[in-house]
Protein backbone atom coordinates (compact mmCIF):
# COMPACT_ATOMS: atom_id res chain seq x y z
CA UNK A 1 0.00 0.00 0.00
CA UNK A 2 3.13 2.74 1.05
CA UNK A 3 4.24 1.62 -2.61
CA UNK A 4 1.38 2.74 -4.53
CA UNK A 5 0.84 5.80 -2.68
CA UNK A 6 4.23 6.53 -3.36
CA UNK A 7 4.07 6.18 -6.70
CA UNK A 8 0.65 8.22 -6.94
CA UNK A 9 1.27 11.98 -6.01
CA UNK A 10 -1.74 14.66 -5.54
CA UNK A 11 -2.23 16.60 -8.39
CA UNK A 12 0.24 14.29 -11.28
CA UNK A 13 -1.98 14.17 -13.90
CA UNK A 14 -5.22 15.64 -15.21
CA UNK A 15 -8.40 14.58 -13.52
CA UNK A 16 -11.88 14.90 -15.14
CA UNK A 17 -14.95 14.43 -13.13
CA UNK A 18 -14.68 13.36 -9.43
CA UNK A 19 -11.31 12.37 -7.42
CA UNK A 20 -13.61 10.09 -5.10
CA UNK A 21 -12.84 6.63 -5.22
CA UNK A 22 -14.62 4.88 -8.13
CA UNK A 23 -15.99 1.62 -6.60
CA UNK A 24 -16.98 0.45 -9.99
CA UNK A 25 -13.46 0.12 -10.91
CA UNK A 26 -11.88 -1.87 -9.15
CA UNK A 27 -8.96 -2.09 -11.64
CA UNK A 28 -7.51 1.35 -10.84
CA UNK A 29 -6.77 0.10 -7.11
CA UNK A 30 -4.55 -2.70 -7.95
CA UNK A 31 -2.74 -3.64 -4.84
CA UNK A 32 -5.06 -1.29 -2.54
CA UNK A 33 -6.94 -3.02 -0.12
CA UNK A 34 -10.64 -1.07 0.27
CA UNK A 35 -14.30 -2.68 0.64
CA UNK A 36 -16.32 -1.55 -1.98
CA UNK A 37 -20.00 -2.25 -1.74
CA UNK A 38 -20.52 -5.12 -3.87
CA UNK A 39 -23.77 -4.32 -5.88
CA UNK A 40 -25.44 -7.50 -7.70
CA UNK A 41 -25.80 -6.86 -11.16
CA UNK A 42 -28.44 -7.46 -13.41
CA UNK A 43 -27.94 -9.73 -16.89
CA UNK A 44 -29.61 -6.80 -18.81
CA UNK A 45 -27.93 -3.88 -17.54
CA UNK A 46 -24.34 -2.86 -18.88
CA UNK A 47 -22.31 0.17 -17.62
CA UNK A 48 -20.49 2.18 -20.35
CA UNK A 49 -17.91 4.79 -18.98
CA UNK A 50 -17.20 7.33 -21.38
CA UNK A 51 -14.05 9.00 -21.29
CA UNK A 52 -13.76 12.58 -23.37
CA UNK A 53 -10.49 14.13 -23.07
CA UNK A 54 -10.65 18.01 -23.91
CA UNK A 55 -7.69 20.18 -24.60
CA UNK A 56 -7.92 24.08 -24.17
CA UNK A 57 -5.34 26.45 -25.50
CA UNK A 58 -4.16 28.40 -22.63
CA UNK A 59 -4.51 32.29 -22.91
CA UNK A 60 -1.28 33.72 -22.28
CA UNK A 61 -1.63 36.59 -20.49
CA UNK A 62 -0.43 39.97 -22.30
CA UNK A 63 2.31 41.73 -21.09
CA UNK A 64 2.35 45.38 -21.62
CA UNK A 65 5.85 46.44 -21.86
CA UNK A 66 6.76 49.66 -20.52
CA UNK A 67 9.52 52.08 -18.70
CA UNK A 68 9.10 52.58 -15.23
CA UNK A 69 9.01 56.35 -14.33
CA UNK A 70 11.85 55.41 -11.81
CA UNK A 71 13.93 54.00 -14.15
CA UNK A 72 13.13 56.99 -16.33
CA UNK A 73 14.32 59.24 -13.55
CA UNK A 74 17.07 57.11 -12.28
CA UNK A 75 18.69 57.46 -15.77
CA UNK A 76 18.16 60.68 -16.19
CA UNK A 77 20.36 61.55 -12.61
CA UNK A 78 22.99 59.10 -14.40
CA UNK A 79 23.15 61.08 -17.39
CA UNK A 80 23.40 64.38 -15.04
CA UNK A 81 26.00 63.31 -13.09
CA UNK A 82 28.18 61.66 -16.22
CA UNK A 83 27.69 64.90 -18.25
CA UNK A 84 28.88 66.59 -14.69
CA UNK A 85 31.72 64.59 -14.27
CA UNK A 86 32.57 65.12 -18.13
CA UNK A 87 32.53 68.57 -17.61
CA UNK A 88 34.44 69.31 -14.00
CA UNK A 89 37.25 66.55 -16.29
CA UNK A 90 37.47 69.43 -18.64
CA UNK A 91 37.93 72.03 -16.26
CA UNK A 92 40.25 69.94 -14.48
CA UNK A 93 42.28 69.56 -17.25
CA UNK A 94 41.60 73.14 -18.51
CA UNK A 95 43.16 74.48 -15.00
CA UNK A 96 45.94 71.69 -14.62
CA UNK A 97 47.47 73.28 -18.61
CA UNK A 98 47.06 76.91 -17.16
CA UNK A 99 48.64 75.98 -13.98
CA UNK A 100 51.34 74.34 -15.90
CA UNK A 101 51.52 77.75 -18.27
CA UNK A 102 51.62 79.96 -15.50
CA UNK A 103 54.58 77.81 -13.56
CA UNK A 104 56.91 77.79 -16.63
CA UNK A 105 56.00 81.45 -16.95
CA UNK A 106 56.83 82.37 -13.69
CA UNK A 107 60.08 80.24 -13.40
CA UNK A 108 61.28 82.60 -16.62
CA UNK A 109 60.08 85.61 -15.10
CA UNK A 110 62.32 84.73 -11.94
CA UNK A 111 65.17 84.19 -13.83
CA UNK A 112 65.12 87.29 -16.02
CA UNK A 113 64.67 89.06 -12.43
CA UNK A 114 67.53 87.62 -11.65
CA UNK A 115 69.65 89.30 -14.31
CA UNK A 116 67.55 92.54 -14.06
CA UNK A 117 68.83 92.53 -10.01
CA UNK A 118 72.54 91.91 -11.47
CA UNK A 119 72.68 94.54 -13.78
CA UNK A 120 70.96 97.17 -11.50
CA UNK A 121 73.62 96.04 -8.73
CA UNK A 122 76.52 96.21 -11.25
CA UNK A 123 74.78 100.02 -12.27
CA UNK A 124 75.14 101.55 -9.16
CA UNK A 125 78.57 100.84 -7.73
CA UNK A 126 78.94 103.40 -4.94
CA UNK A 127 82.48 103.74 -5.25
CA UNK A 128 82.13 103.76 -9.35
CA UNK A 129 79.45 107.18 -8.24
CA UNK A 130 81.54 108.85 -5.67
CA UNK A 131 84.29 108.44 -8.31
CA UNK A 132 82.48 110.42 -11.02
CA UNK A 133 80.96 112.79 -8.20
CA UNK A 134 84.38 114.30 -7.38
CA UNK A 135 86.15 113.57 -10.23
CA UNK A 136 84.01 114.38 -13.26
CA UNK A 137 81.60 116.90 -11.40
CA UNK A 138 83.92 118.03 -8.83
CA UNK A 139 82.07 117.32 -5.82
CA UNK A 140 83.72 117.62 -2.37
CA UNK A 141 83.27 115.88 1.11
CA UNK A 142 81.89 118.09 3.82
CA UNK A 143 83.93 119.77 6.06
CA UNK A 144 83.12 120.71 9.90
CA UNK A 145 82.14 123.79 9.71
CA UNK A 146 79.77 123.13 6.71
CA UNK A 147 77.82 120.70 9.14
CA UNK A 148 74.94 122.26 11.33
CA UNK A 149 72.79 120.48 13.51
CA UNK A 150 69.34 121.63 14.23
CA UNK A 151 67.46 121.46 17.48
CA UNK A 152 64.30 119.91 17.45
CA UNK A 153 64.07 119.47 21.30
CA UNK A 154 61.29 122.08 21.72
CA UNK A 155 57.65 121.30 21.22
CA UNK A 156 55.52 122.59 18.07
CA UNK A 157 53.46 125.31 18.23
CA UNK A 158 51.46 127.10 15.94
CA UNK A 159 50.24 130.69 16.45
CA UNK A 160 47.00 131.99 14.82
CA UNK A 161 47.63 135.89 14.19
CA UNK A 162 44.63 137.97 12.94
CA UNK A 163 45.07 141.19 11.07
CA UNK A 164 42.28 142.87 12.86
CA UNK A 165 39.87 142.65 10.54
CA UNK A 166 36.75 140.77 10.83
CA UNK A 167 35.81 138.09 7.99
CA UNK A 168 32.17 138.40 6.80
CA UNK A 169 29.84 135.85 5.59
CA UNK A 170 30.63 136.18 1.78
CA UNK A 171 34.51 136.08 2.62
CA UNK A 172 33.95 132.77 4.03
CA UNK A 173 32.25 131.72 1.80
CA UNK A 174 34.38 132.61 -1.23
CA UNK A 175 37.19 130.80 1.30
CA UNK A 176 35.56 127.73 1.44
CA UNK A 177 34.98 127.14 -2.52
CA UNK A 178 38.67 128.32 -3.43
CA UNK A 179 39.65 125.47 -0.81
CA UNK A 180 37.02 123.09 -2.42
CA UNK A 181 37.85 123.96 -6.01
CA UNK A 182 41.94 123.59 -5.09
CA UNK A 183 41.05 120.30 -3.36
CA UNK A 184 39.15 118.77 -6.58
CA UNK A 185 42.14 120.19 -8.98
Amino acid sequence: MAAATAKRRYGQGAVYGSLAYDFNNPELYAGEEYSAPQRERTAGTQTQTRTQVRTRARAVPRTRQGIAPTAIIGMLVAAFLLVTGITAQVQLMRTSGDSVELTEKLSTLQAEQAKLRIRYESAFNLSEIEEYATGTLGMQKPTADQISYIDTSAPDRAVVLSTGESDSFVDRAADFLSGLGAYFK
